[in-house]
C-alpha cells in the first residue's frame, strides 16, 4: 500500500514535493510518460494525469486528490473496490503510453529583432503526437465548472497594462471606441501577422502568433481531442474593454485571444468556466500566457500574452 497522500497534486494543486514525487511515481508504474519523477508539477505531470484519468471520468481534471478516485485506481484501491462490486467487474488499466507536452523552452530576455517568434533557448524536440482515447467525447470540455480560486491562477505571470504595451509598441490608433477599428500606427501595422497556428487561422502581432501556434502544439500533443474542438473569437480587435471608454483592449496590439470550444463561448463575467478552458490553462501559462479567468472579472474565454513574454518580443 502506497503512503497516503497529503495533498493535492495537479492542476491547481497543493504541489507539496512529496506528494508530487508520490504522484509521479505511479503514474509512471502506470505507464504514462513524463520524464524525470522531480517532484516539480508542471505541464508534463498534469498532462499525464489527465491522460490517466480520461479511462476513469467523464471530465478529467488534472488532480489527483486524497482517497478520491484517480488516488484510489492509482494505488489500486480504485479496481480492488471495483473488484468487489456486484458482477466483479474491473476497470481497464490504462497502459497507454502517452507522450505528454514537452517542458516549454525559455524565453530569452531579449526579442531576435526580426519581426518573428521570441528568441528561443534549448529547443527540445518535438515528441510523437499521442493517440486519442477512444470513447472520449469532446462535449465534455464545455461542461461549466466554477472558477478556480484566483490565487491559484496565473502564478509567476503579470496582465500588461496598458502603459506596458504602449511603452513597448506605441498607440494603435488615436481613439476607440466598443467596436474594432483599423491600426493607423504603420510600425505596428507591419508587425500583423495572418497566419494558421494549427485549429484555424488568426490575425494578430507576429510573434504573438507564433507563441500561440508552440502553446496550441502542445496541447495537441497531450489532449489532442481539445486542440480539435478549438476555435477563434479573435485576437486582433482594435477597442476598447468592455463596458470601458478609457482602458484599452490588449486585443488592439493582437496579443490577446479569445477561444470558443466546439464553436461555443464561454460566458464573460459568470464566475463560472469551461472545463476545457481550465485543461487549456496550464499550456497557456507555461508559454508565458496570462488567463483571463484570473481578472477580477472573470472573462475566461481570453488569453494575453503576459508582461514577461511581451518584454521579449521585438520593438516596431
Amino acid at each position: 500500500m502506497s503512503a497516503a497522500l497529503q495533498g493535492s497534486v495537479g492542476l491547481n494543486g497543493n504541489n507539496a514535493r512529496a506528494d508530487t514525487i508520490a504522484v509521479q511515481s505511479l503514474l509512471t508504474r502506470a505507464g504514462m510518460r513524463l520524464g524525470l519523477i522531480d517532484g516539480r508539477c508542471g505541464p508534463k505531470t498534469i498532462s499525464a494525469i489527465v491522460n490517466y484519468q480520461r479511462n476513469l471520468m467523464r471530465n478529467p481534471d488534472g488532480l489527483v486528490e486524497p482517497n478520491a478516485t484517480t488516488w484510489r485506481h492509482l494505488t489500486g484501491q480504485g479496481s480492488a473496490a471495483r473488484s468487489a462490486a456486484p458482477g466483479g467487474v474491473r476497470p481497464a488499466t490504462p497502459t497507454r503510453n502517452v507522450t505528454p507536452v514537452r517542458t516549454p523552452p525559455r524565453v530569452a530576455a531579449n526579442g531576435n529583432g526580426g519581426g518573428g517568434a521570441p528568441a528561443i533557448i534549448g529547443r527540445a524536440t518535438p515528441p510523437a503526437a499521442a493517440a486519442p482515447t477512444p470513447g472520449n467525447s469532446s462535449t465534455s470540455y464545455t461542461t461549466l465548472v466554477p472558477r478556480p480560486d484566483r490565487s491559484t491562477l496565473n502564478r509567476g505571470l503579470t496582465s500588461p497594462a496598458n502603459r506596458v504595451l504602449l511603452a513597448k509598441f506605441g498607440a494603435p490608433r488615436e481613439n476607440y471606441s466598443q467596436n474594432d477599428q483599423p491600426i493607423t500606427n504603420a510600425k505596428l501595422a507591419a508587425m500583423m501577422s495572418t497566419e494558421s497556428v494549427g485549429p484555424f487561422r488568426v490575425t494578430g502581432l507576429r510573434p504573438a502568433v507564433a507563441s500561440l501556434r508552440e502553446v496550441l502544439s502542445d496541447v495537441q500533443r497531450s489532449i489532442p481531442d481539445l486542440y480539435n474542438s478549438l476555435s477563434s473569437a479573435g485576437m486582433k480587435v482594435v477597442r476598447n474593454v468592455r463596458g470601458s471608454s478609457t482602458s484599452i483592449s490588449n486585443h488592439s496590439w493582437g496579443t490577446a485571444i479569445d477561444l470558443k470550444i466546439n464553436g461555443k463561448l464561454d460566458v464573460r463575467g459568470d464566475n463560472k468556466v469551461y472545463h476545457g478552458l481550465v485543461l487549456l490553462a496550464p499550456f497557456f501559462n507555461a508559454r508565458g500566457w496570462y488567463w483571463g479567468a484570473g481578472f477580477r472579472t472573470e472573462d475566461a474565454m481570453h488569453f494575453e500574452c503576459g508582461a514577461a513574454l511581451i518584454a521579449s518580443f521585438p520593438n516596431p
